[in-house]
């Protein structure tokens, strides 16, 4: 099938079309509350944290009181990246969580909002909907290829990187958000499948039992120039039965501005639309007893694909239509918790739907070839996923803790396709005859047709970390699975009969593979403001099986396998002065061979193989700094990263020689906010200005395309506000003040008229409510 998720990125359509025919360590950025039992699961709770910003009260003392009376500091809080509850310094890993307070501090609404503040991660920003997060550099695309990510997306701790590619990579909006955890590095062994770079965990929060909450936002933007937005979003918690059941229930709708120019259309085209609606029940019968359902929709529409054409200025294009996409995601989520008095029991199981619709204007590619009229695809994506996990975790700390789980993933995909060509019968009927049109064309369609692919993934895992001496922690793990996946599609007309003959082309391919993954770390904790850590893990993915048309003279594999990814990590937590510096270094190498690859036969059909081999080396730091200013923080994030092939690899365009950088891999990268609170002032004011950059790599691998290589500054305002009822917070804030045109994706095709750059969004200026009650 046509995959216009891919070829949308990298429009090279021809070679596309005739593929398709055949084979169709823990860190906050802000405060965070640990959750309480009737908030946290038991076996999950609030995920990796770095130390936090508190301001302790005194007995007797109000908030606004303790504020100014007490220095800010640093505190360690509760974590859960090994999925099991933790302190900060327990945790032998790389990860970084990003709470709801700091998201909205920062007026977060989607990932290119907030994924700058993770170290290590770069956001690949093309289409809402499709874009793609890269961790370390472990990616040979920057946009969505026709096999399974390298980065593992899950809601609520449900995997949503279905085999293949991705029908759509859900952006959830932040509002009411508990928090988003960041995994960097390989998490297969806990996480399954898709986590060769690493892992992002969206973690929305949960009904309370305990009171009547609720909280509203209220937002407009502006872009100089170009389009207005806003957004309306609410949200709603009542306890039924206090303290053993309750309801919350969220709304929101967000209209962002478009900022390109289609002169084929004559006016601005890519406005965005956001709407989502979340639902959770909880209801706790006993103290050890937790029953949880969670249902989260959510739906992105954009008017217009936003990219520019290199022909043309930035943020203009020239197409005769506008190119919608529309992608949706639908989970439902039950979950159990029992607290034994050894283990802790957790039970899940979960449903999900994604889908797509997309159109797109191929008159640059297939209009002089199919007779010179207009050529529209239109591409549907559906797919359905059922999950479902065990797993029992030791509850007690001890010098022995365990864990152990099942797993059981599968999903079912289906795309369909259609291309279209004004008066495209007279076309054909010039090349094969007026008796041959009927059955190669519906109407104006010369291309249509469907592709499924099947996907299984079923795997026990565990963990068990010894104490060897006080301070020092041994911890080794392992995951056994079996992936399986098959493919089959049909495709009739005219598109199979100038391919191989035939009036309707059938193919089906199926790959399986069982293996195991192991995990070792050593943590040593000589007092709790230094601790030091060693890892070593592994990462796998679904290979992709090959269903490409047979052709003796160029024998094609039947698919791909995982690919094999090794991963040594060497980090430290320091926290130093009283808790007000805390600093966190990781260093890493990661050897990646097998890589998978989207190929071409010389008959100019694609497939996918395990060709190459490649390292990424680098050095990561996270640092937070309460100065002796009153108020003053500074947090800054770096990432330095060496990601290249070691092997020369063969594609379409020649040999791509060793020591090629990899896609979406920067070898520099920063992340600074500097934020002033005058407590002393009224409404006390706080101003905060974030800086990053972005360093340069190409967007696909043996691409002559350079993205990023870009700055950004944001300014934000916030002032705290008592109304009589709760608390209003109003933010005026500015983002990208000078207006770089930074280009966060694109490929070179070769043509002036055809090359696609996505540039992050020009200069805007917003005003967001926040409402607390």
């Amino acid at each position: 099938m046509i995959n216009s998720s891919f070829s949308r990125l990298r429009p090279r359509f021809r070679l596309l079309l005739l593929a398709a025919v055949s084979a169709c360590p823990g860190t906050v950025l802000a405060q965070t509350e640990t959750d309480s039992k009737h908030h946290a699961h038991p076996a999950r709770p609030a995920p990796a944290a770095r130390p936090v910003v508190r301001q302790p009260a005194a007995p007797h003392m109000n908030n606004r009181a303790a504020a100014k009376e007490q220095p800010d500091t640093l505190e360690s809080i509760t974590v859960s990246a090994e999925r099991r509850q933790q302190s900060t310094h327990d945790v032998a890993n790389s990860v970084t969580v990003l709470s709801g307070k700091f998201l909205q501090k920062i007026n977060a609404q989607s990932y290119s909002d907030y994924i700058a503040q993770i170290p290590g991660a770069t956001f690949n920003q093309s289409l809402p909907g499709l874009s793609t997060i890269t961790f370390r550099g472990i990616a040979t695309t920057a946009g969505i290829d026709q096999g399974q990510g390298t980065t593992g997306y899950f809601l609520n701790d449900i995997p949503l990187s279905e085999p293949g590619f991705a029908i759509a990579v859900p952006d959830i909006d932040t509002f009411d958000v508990a928090r988003v955890e960041a995994l960097r590095g390989p998490q297969s062994t806990l996480f399954g499948s898709a986590t060769l770079g690493g892992a992002i965990d969206y973690i929305p929060n949960q009904a309370d039992t305990s009171k009547i909450d609720a909280a509203a936002q209220s937002s407009i933007v502006g872009m100089p120039g170009h389009e207005v937005g806003y957004g309306e979003k609410g949200m709603f918690n009542m306890p039924i039965i206090k303290g053993k059941l309750a309801v919350r229930g969220v709304l929101g709708y967000r209209q962002d501005p478009g900022y390109i120019t289609n002169l084929g259309i004559g006016r601005n085209t890519n406005t965005g639309y956001t709407r989502n609606a979340r639902a959770s029940v909880v209801y706790t019968p006993t103290d050890a007893d937790k029953i949880a359902y969670t249902y989260i929709a959510q739906s992105s529409d954009i008017s217009d694909d936003p990219y520019s054409l290199a022909a043309l200025p930035d943020y203009q294009k020239q197409r005769h239509i506008e190119e919608p996409l529309r992608t949706q995601i639908q989970m439902h989520e039950l979950r159990y918790d029992h607290d034994f008095s050894f283990a802790t029991l957790s039970a899940m199981g979960a449903f999900t739907r994604k889908g797509k619709n997309a159109t797109t204007d191929y008159t640059p590619y297939y209009g002089d070839t199919m007779g010179g009229g207009n050529t529209t695809l239109n591409e549907t994506g559906d797919s359905k996923s059922m999950y479902y996990e065990l797993r029992l975790a030791s509850s007690k700390h001890s010098r022995f803790n365990w864990l152990i789980g099942a797993a059981y993933y599968e999903t079912w995909k289906r795309i369909e396709d259609n291309v279209m060509t004004d008066n495209v019968q007279s076309f054909i009927s010039g090349l094969y005859g007026a008796s041959l049109v009927p059955q190669l064309t519906q109407g104006d369609s010369w291309y249509w047709g469907t592709a499924n692919y099947d996907g299984t993934e079923k795997s026990i895992f565990g963990e068990a970390s010894y104490e060897i001496f006080k301070g020092l922690t041994l911890t080794g793990g392992a995951r056994v699975f079996n992936a399986s996946e098959k493919t089959s599609s049909e495709t009739p007309g005219y598109l199979a009969y100038s391919s191989n003959g035939s009036l309707l082309n059938r193919t089906a391919s199926s790959t399986s593979q069982t293996s195991a993954l192991p995990k070792v770390a050593l943590r040593y904790e000589p007092n709790k403001q230094m601790m030091f850590y060693f890892l070593f893990s592994e990462g796998y993915r679904f290979g992709t099986p090959n269903s490409t048309i047979y052709n003796a003279a160029y024998p094609t594999p039947r698919g791909t396998r995982s690919d094999t990814l090794k991963n040594y990590e060497v980090g430290a937590r320091l926290n130093l002065f009283h808790h007000h510096l805390l600093i966190e270094p990781t260093l890493y190498w990661i050897d990646w061979s097998n890589m998978q690859a989207r190929l071409l036969r010389p008959d100019g059909l694609t497939y996918g193989a395990n060709v190459g081999a490649s390292v990424s080396r680098g050095a990561e730091l996270s640092a937070t700094w309460i100065t002796p200013i009153k108020g003053l923080q500074l947090r800054i994030n770096g990432t330095y990263d060496d990601a290249h092939t070691t092997q020369s690899v063969s594609t379409s365009g020649g040999v791509i020689p060793s020591g090629s950088q990899l896609a979406s891999s920067p070898k520099w990268q920063f992340s600074e906010i500097l934020s002033y609170a005058a407590v002393d002032l009224p409404h006390e004011p706080t101003l905060s200005v974030i800086h990053h950059y972005r360093g340069s790599a190409p967007g696909l691998l043996g691409n002559s395309m350079r993205i990023g290589n870009y700055n950004t500054v944001d300014f934000q305002l916030t002032g705290h506000f008592h109304v009589p009822k709760g608390q209003l917070d109003l933010s005026l804030y500015a983002k990208n003040v000078g207006n770089s045109h930074g280009l966060s994706m694109g490929y070179d095709n070769g043509s002036a008229l055809v090359n696609q750059y996505y540039f992050i969004p020009p200069q805007s200026v917003g005003m967001t409510l926040n409402w607390h009650l």
